[in-house]
């Protein structure tokens, strides 16, 4: 019995020790870094993580102006949730009509009158009386999910999130 309360003992102080090495460790290891240095980091790191593609071939054109999109759509879909009307239309998604694939097989026949659909309802979307902005918001999302249905279904769970 005693021999076992001796084992408990040893095993308690081991554990107390490690745990109070780690967190000297973890303490110094502050020290080492000044506020600045830390921000520094971490500024270089979300930088080298916005430069990696997601595309292991490199990223298109067209990948890089459908992420503008969906990025646009988020903050417009605040906007409108507030009450607020569109400020400048982003002449910038006109390029979809010329924008390179990934895969030249992405743009079939069909892709054409969906872009000239997007737009559309963007142009009418940024010229909407406030009363008509999430019905108009949802229509552009409509004409994403549409040709997303037949083109590229993988980001289809984002683009359904986006409707008010």
């Amino acid at each position: 019995m005693v021999l076992f309360l001796k084992n408990k003992i040893v095993v308690v102080a081991v554990l107390l020790i490690t745990v109070l090495l780690l967190a000297q460790c973890s303490n110094s290891e502050k020290q080492f870094y000044s506020e600045e240095q830390v921000s520094e980091k971490a500024a270089t790191a979300e930088a080298s993580c916005e430069k990696k593609p997601l595309n292991p071939n490199g990223d298109s054109e067209l990948a890089i102006l459908m992420r503008d999109m969906m990025s646009s759509s988020q903050s417009l879909k605040e906007k409108i949730k507030q009450g607020n009307l569109p400020e400048k239309f982003p002449e910038e998604f006109l390029k979809i009509h010329t924008a390179l694939p990934t895969d030249s097989e992405t743009k079939k026949e069909s892709f054409e009158g969906f872009a000239s659909n997007y737009i559309s309802n963007l142009q009418a979307l940024y010229h909407s009386p406030k009363e008509d902005l999430s019905k108009n918001y949802n229509a552009v999302i409509s004409s994403c999910v549409s040709c997303h249905s037949e083109h590229c279904p993988g980001p289809l769970g984002a683009i359904n999130k986006l409707k008010i």
